[in-house]
């Protein structure tokens, strides 16, 4: 925001500037937040598994990206998955009906 437009524009700029401006800083919050979870996965991958006791399941790095994003790709991917299997089974049923044809 400028200095002519606090001054001299709309008082309620100043308030779309500070939603603005919060809003970003949550953004980047939360974007810092994810990285350190991407790391603590990391170490948690690599040298956390080295000190496991023989038994338990070593720990894995997220295949996909974690959040909002990578959950929707792979609900997406189960309902292809399904949506295919579902239109395969509708053909192998239409084809035993009609075998003895």
């Amino acid at each position: 925001m400028t200095y002519d437009q606090y001054w001299n524009g709309d008082p309620l700029m100043v308030r779309a500037y500070y939603k603005a401006h919060k809003l970003k800083q949550e953004m980047q919050d939360a974007q810092a937040w994810l990285n350190g979870v991407y790391v603590l996965r990391a170490l948690d991958a690599s040298v956390g598994n080295m000190f496991r006791n023989k038994g338990i399941q070593p720990a894995e790095y997220p295949k996909q990206p974690m959040g909002t994003q990578g959950a929707e790709r792979a609900q997406i991917k189960e309902e292809e998955e399904l949506n295919f299997a579902r239109a395969y089974m509708e053909n192998m049923v239409l084809a035993g009906k009609n075998w003895h044809k």
